[in-house]
């Protein structure tokens, strides 16, 4: 009887484990990323459509990991991109990455690049305008040539299943690079924010105070670290022209807001040229010491400050 019991219970074992195993290979061939919905409205992260803060957050991601390279990581990252890609353009990014690898290893190249705008143009199609600071030095000797452009990109999106390597659930599905300048373009006299997604704007500089009239029809969130990033969503009843007013320590930025229907500004970087020096307030002149002050001075044998 006992050897029956534990013969039975060996093979429930091993079927149990068999069966982990099974899911274990499922889920590592099938990633999906599960999350806790907050909202009994919504469906789980796999079965969502992806916000626009999402997509706006895609988007910078992406363009960061394209244009940001050095020859040593050239085709680890680039080939690393196909996952956010549809296959089309996935596999027409590895073949002309695959073409150039040779080329970029030989050389002492590194690109860095910082997105300036990003506007949303059309239904998932949208406009990129990225800094790209290109630093190349010669093999024979320590000099170094640097070259800045500005790069305009046009980009359009679609949505995909989430997984570990994309969390967004979106993919890349055409890119073209339109043109490119030594010069960067001005941005224009008024940003344009939209109801039915956020605008960020990032300072050169941390932000100490805003000044907002219309505060009832703009919600602000402000992120601050060594530079601000303010989200800006207007509200129901928002007016078509809005002033928005940031102060950093050193420099004062005033911003002209227009309520957009087509054409958006998703991000905006504001150059510290924008802003206007702030009036530094005159330091008080210090008042001659009194006979009381030099009495204390030399009773306590210490020196009083102006």
């Amino acid at each position: 009887m006992k050897t029956k019991v534990l013969s039975a219970l060996l093979l429930l074992t091993l079927l149990w484990g068999t069966l982990i195993t099974y899911q274990y290979w499922q889920l590592k061939n099938n990633p999906r990323v599960v999350a806790i919905a907050l909202d009994a409205g919504r469906n789980t992260m796999g079965q969502t459509q992806a916000n626009e803060l999402e997509k706006l957050t895609f988007l910078r991601q992406f363009l960061e990991r394209y244009y940001n390279y050095d020859s040593n990581n050239f085709w680890q990252s680039q080939t690393a991109l196909a996952a956010l890609m549809t296959p089309r353009l996935a596999d027409g990014r590895v073949r002309e990455v695959n073409r150039l690898r040779d080329k970029i290893q030989q050389k002492n190249l590194s690109h860095l690049s910082r997105l300036v705008t990003l506007q949303k143009v059309g239904t998932e199609s949208y406009q990129a305008v990225t800094e790209l600071q290109i630093t190349e030095a010669a093999n024979s000797n320590e000099e170094t040539t640097q070259s800045r452009l500005y790069i305009s990109t046009n980009l359009t999106i679609q949505t995909a299943e989430r997984t570990l390597e994309n969390p967004w659930g979106l993919l890349v599905s055409d890119m073209k690079i339109e043109n490119s300048s030594t010069q960067a373009k001005a941005l224009p006299a008024q940003i344009r924010i939209s109801k039915n997604a956020p605008t960020v704007l990032l300072f050169p500089c941390p932000v100490e105070s805003l000044e907002n009239s219309f505060e009832k029809n703009l919600n602000i969130k402000i992120t601050t670290l060594n530079v601000s990033e303010l989200q800006l969503t207007p509200l129901e009843g928002a007016p078509e022209q809005m002033t928005l007013s940031a102060s950093c320590r050193n420099e004062d930025f005033k911003l002209d807001l227009a309520t957009a229907s087509t054409t958006q500004d998703l991000y905006v970087a504001i150059p510290k040229e924008l802003g206007n020096a702030r009036k530094k307030v005159p330091a008080t002149k210090s008042r001659p010491k009194d006979v009381y002050d030099k009495t204390i001075e030399s009773v306590l044998g210490i020196k009083l400050e102006d």
